[in-house]
């Protein structure tokens, strides 16, 4: 009986899932990855590596949160749907935000791998996007989502959006390192 209530639904449920994961995840991964770049943490662990993997299954659970929507028989969507930011009805301005959302993460976060190709320095100023995407991906999931109403919903995301914003915020207060000091004139 229970199998019967699910299975029509089942897509769904896992679009679902694999995206409040997407939220979680990148809210992590963007926490570990400000406190990386603002030096605040001197010893422990490699953060890199954590960073690295929060980054990598948040792009998986992207992907999945996406193309699960495929087999919802509710919605109906296509490929295009899922893929091209603003081409579908359906929950419009929400829907396009989290398309353009999750193809900048996931691009930022594969960057990565290129970045001895783009060249540190420039990978460095590309990467800060990332804060904006997963913004973007914040904004989609409160705007859109199925759950962004629910008190568990709310409670999750705080814990885990509320360190990496106010990191984020630190971050954006703080000059740049490689600027030079204000002179005082008088």
């Amino acid at each position: 009986m229970l199998a019967a209530a699910i299975s029509p639904h089942l897509y769904w449920f896992i679009s679902r899932a694999a995206g409040t994961a997407a939220l979680l995840l990148s809210s992590v991964a963007v926490g570990v990855g400000l406190m990386m770049g603002g030096r605040l943490i001197k010893r422990g662990p490699d953060l890199r590596v954590v960073h690295e993997a929060l980054s990598l299954a948040t792009i998986v659970a992207l992907l999945v949160h996406a193309v699960s929507l495929l087999g919802d028989n509710f919605l109906k969507l296509s490929v295009i749907d899922i893929s091209l930011p603003f081409s579908s009805s359906y929950k419009e301005p929400w829907m396009g935000i989290g398309i353009v959302s999750g193809w900048a993460l996931i691009a930022l976060g594969l960057s990565y791998y290129a970045r001895a190709r783009i060249g540190v320095n420039r990978w460095r100023t590309l990467h800060r996007f990332t804060a904006l995407a997963w913004i973007g991906g914040l904004v989609h999931s409160l705007g859109e989502g199925t759950d962004a109403g629910q008190t568990w919903f709310l409670a999750a995301t705080a814990i885990v959006t509320a360190p990496a914003l106010l990191l984020l915020i630190v971050r954006m207060s703080k000059p740049p390192a490689d600027a030079a000091p204000a002179r005082v004139t008088r």
